[in-house]
């Protein structure tokens, strides 16, 4: 059975191709590339399955699927790939003042981000002879689960937190001796603890 993590990648990215005319409420953001980012990590491009979200495609504020306010909902997309990046095309919904309110500030550029939650099945340490890096964990088959638009981390202690486990996790791993045929159940191992829900992330 594979193992699964339930990761939440925060990036703070620009909105693609904004039109600020009061009658738009659909903006496009990138969601996921093949960039590394902070905690040493790649989600490839090939790796998505978005079958999942496809089934239930929304968009929150904040992360807040599992809120009591049904308006943290603001809206729901669709996912395409561009190249090595993920592109959420999100609608903004209707009489919803949250939406209207996140209109307001995609459109004035206070608002940027974008944060996917995914269900990770399978990764692995980059390979140098493809010209990935040995030191960057490389996640090869995950799920997305939901993404958000995002303002920042509302803990700024969170990310400094995840980051002293990760790299305390990667000290652990890399004391370790590398055997290639174990490789990626031994780094999932690893990064379980590390990569759980976290919800002050949101």
């Amino acid at each position: 059975m594979d193992k699964q993590i339930n990761i939440t990648q925060h990036r703070m990215v620009q909105v693609r191709n904004v039109d600020t005319s009061p009658e738009n409420r659909t903006y496009e953001f990138i969601i996921s590339s093949e960039s590394p980012d902070s905690y040493g990590t790649v989600f490839t491009a090939a790796g998505w399955d978005m079958t999942r979200y496809a089934s239930n495609p929304v968009v929150c504020w904040n992360h807040r699927s599992h809120s009591d306010d049904p308006d943290d909902v603001v809206g729901t997309s669709e996912v395409f790939r561009d190249g090595d990046q993920w592109i959420g095309r999100v609608t903004l919904e209707t009489g919803n003042k949250k939406a209207d309110k996140l209109k307001r500030k995609i459109d004035n550029g206070t608002i940027r981000g974008a944060s996917v939650g995914a269900l990770v099945h399978e990764g692995e340490w980059g390979d140098k002879e493809r010209g990935q890096d040995p030191d960057t964990l490389y996640f090869t088959r995950q799920e997305l689960i939901e993404w958000s638009i995002v303002s920042a981390p509302s803990n700024p202690d969170a990310v400094k937190r995840n980051r002293e486990n990760i790299d305390t996790a990667f000290a652990k791993a890399q004391s370790q001796p590398q055997q290639p045929q174990e490789q990626t159940v031994r780094k999932l191992d690893e990064f379980e603890a590390v990569y759980l829900y976290n919800k002050n992330n949101s």
